[in-house]
């Protein structure tokens, strides 16, 4: 009699463990958002891409979401109109912050995906250009040293990108800087500028915010500023 209820309370026991796991097993799947790639979620635009790059123009109107979407590669993020966010990364605590016009933050994704939302909790268009890192150069070039050139700023830089903001007045210019690698430039200013590369025509570009500009590099070029107002921009080189 005494086996039997010992038989009876194990079993019992195994049963409820067996329904634990599988409801933890429930739980667990019910918190595990369903996720698009970010090529595919609707406010991200592919607006250019080549074997190197792919460049997204993300829109996000006030009060809207993006989808839980998945990034597998390294990538730049340039807000061109800010504003107040929300961000919620998979398996990390949701973050609510004011993001300024101009901040550029840099993404690691190339061999550690992450999933994620944003959430436009404010009362303007959120809007990113934001380049994705498909490869970096087969033979890496020597990386520019911009710091002493005027109307340059050091953002940030790693193992993959280079990055510099651009700021130059009416009628001011940066003068010859010289690049050995590829590079996108990235307005963040309705502007007139006049671009002189070495061994091409000078072009004249009436500059928006969110209008980019990719270059293959190496080259020699001048930005001045033939406008009425100051010309900022982000450039971006890839190492």
């Amino acid at each position: 009699m005494i086996k039997k209820s010992i038989v009876s309370f194990l079993c019992s026991f195994l049963s409820g463990g067996c329904l634990l796991v599988i409801c933890s097993a429930q739980l667990f799947a019910q918190t595990q958002p369903a996720a698009v790639p970010v090529e595919q979620e609707p406010h991200h635009r592919i607006v250019f891409e080549n074997k190197k790059v792919r460049i997204y123009d993300a829109l996000i109107p006030p009060g809207e979401a993006t989808l839980f979407h998945t990034h597998v590669f390294d990538s730049v993020s340039v807000t061109v109109n800010g504003g107040q966010a929300r961000n919620e990364i998979v398996g990390k605590p949701v973050r609510e912050y004011t993001q300024a016009a101009g901040t550029v933050t840099f993404s690691r994704a190339t061999g550690a995906p992450y999933t994620h939302r944003i959430t436009n909790l404010g009362t303007t268009p959120l809007r990113f250009v934001v380049p994705e890192i498909l490869s970096l150069p087969a033979s890496p070039g020597a990386p520019s040293a911009l710091d002493a050139v005027p109307g340059h700023q050091f953002v940030l830089e790693n193992d993959s990108v280079e990055v510099y903001r651009i700021s130059v007045d009416p009628g001011q210019s940066t003068g010859a800087r010289s690049r050995t690698l590829p590079w996108v430039r990235i307005s963040l200013s309705q502007s007139a500028v006049s671009v002189r590369g070495q061994g091409r025509a000078t072009e004249t570009l009436d500059t928006k915010p969110g209008d980019y500009r990719w270059y293959e590099g190496p080259g020699i070029d001048t930005v001045e500023n033939v406008g009425p107002v100051r010309y900022e921009a982000i450039e971006i080189e890839f190492r």
